[in-house]
Parts: C-alpha cells; sequence; structure tokens
C-alpha cells in the first residue's frame, strides 16, 4: 500500500505550475489569468472563490472577480461571459457553481468559450475527454489523476471504483482511467 502525501504532491504542483506560468510570460510577454464570476453570497461559494484567487495569484496568474448579486438577470450574465470570450487579456473563465435557481446552468456553461472554459463543463470538453482526445479537465478528477500518475506510471491492467457519476468528478475521472487502460467500475445509488 502507498500512503500519498497529497498536500506534498500539491505544493510540487503549485512549484511547477509557477515555473511553467513564468516560462510562458518570458515567451509570450503575457500573463495569463483567470477571470471568476460569483453570484450571490453563498459562504462555501465565496470560500472556493477566495482560494482560487489566492491561489492564481501564487502561481504568477492574474486573477479577477466578477461579483454580482443573487438577483442578476441572466442576459447580464450572458453578456459579460460573451464580453469575456472576446477580450484577449482573459485566457480562462470560470462562473462558480451553484447558480441561482433563475439562472439556467446549462445556457451559461454553453456560452463561456470552449478554450476559455478552465472547468472543463463544456459540451465540447466533456465530449472531447470521452472520446480520449485533448480535453480541458475538471479539476477535481485532473487532481485526482495527477496524484495518481505521480505514484503509479502504468496503469495498465490496473482496477479502479470510481464512487458517483456525477459529470463534475465520476464520469470525468472514470474517462481519465480509461484512457490510461484501466478497469474501471463505477458505484452510485
Amino acid at each position: 500500500m502507498i500512503l500519498i502525501d497529497g498536500k506534498k504532491a500539491a505544493a510540487e504542483l503549485r512549484e511547477e505550475l509557477k515555473k511553467e506560468i513564468s516560462d510562458l510570460k518570458d515567451k509570450t510577454n503575457k500573463v495569463p489569468g483567470l477571470t471568476v464570476i460569483l453570484i450571490g453570497e453563498l459562504a462555501p461559494s465565496k470560500i472556493y472563490v477566495k482560494n482560487k484567487e489566492k491561489l492564481a495569484i501564487e502561481v504568477g496568474l492574474k486573477s479577477k472577480v466578477i461579483r454580482y448579486p443573487d438577483t442578476v438577470e441572466e442576459k447580464t450574465i450572458l453578456d459579460k461571459i460573451e464580453e469575456l470570450n472576446k477580450d484577449e487579456s482573459v485566457s480562462g473563465i470560470l462562473v462558480q457553481l451553484p447558480l441561482p435557481k433563475h439562472i439556467d446552468k446549462q445556457k451559461v456553461i454553453e456560452a463561456i468559450s470552449p478554450d476559455k472554459d478552465v472547468d472543463g463543463f463544456h459540451p465540447i470538453n466533456v465530449g472531447n475527454l470521452s472520446s480520449g482526445y485533448e480535453s480541458t479537465i475538471p479539476c477535481t478528477p485532473l487532481g485526482c489523476y495527477l496524484l495518481i500518475k505521480k505514484f503509479e506510471k502504468n496503469l495498465t491492467g490496473k482496477k479502479a471504483v470510481i464512487v458517483g457519476r456525477s459529470n463534475l468528478n465520476g464520469k470525468p475521472m472514470t474517462q481519465l482511467l480509461l484512457k490510461e487502460n484501466c478497469t474501471v467500475t463505477i458505484t452510485h445509488s
């Protein structure tokens, strides 16, 4: 059995990201950045966004948070996403979920350019991941995958059990492991 030190692995990954971002800045003379849209005052969402902003700055990214009250109209959000899609200084867009009930989550996800969709939720990114093509991958499955690969280079023939089949975690994790020739079992209620 392997005991994995997740905090140590995360610190190492942050250092790798700092170097990659620094190298990219040197090559292109541009600073990549993340723009987050936060709607409402849900405490967990505010914490997640604060942590994302802190980490983005730590690794050398530009970070911007656009805040709206939970009464904002859907059209306002869609217009802002369209503006960010066209803005060449914006490298990535993330709309913090969950959204208020009056805003159609799928419309919002589909409005984000697949190239700027840092969550990997756009149908094109989901399809590319499912087909084994290069894609933006949701962060939790990607983090788990990188952690596994750090300690086990060859996953061919290994058996994996994924608990849950959510679009956010379970399905993407399954796709990543299938691409590595794992035998995957998915459990769900």
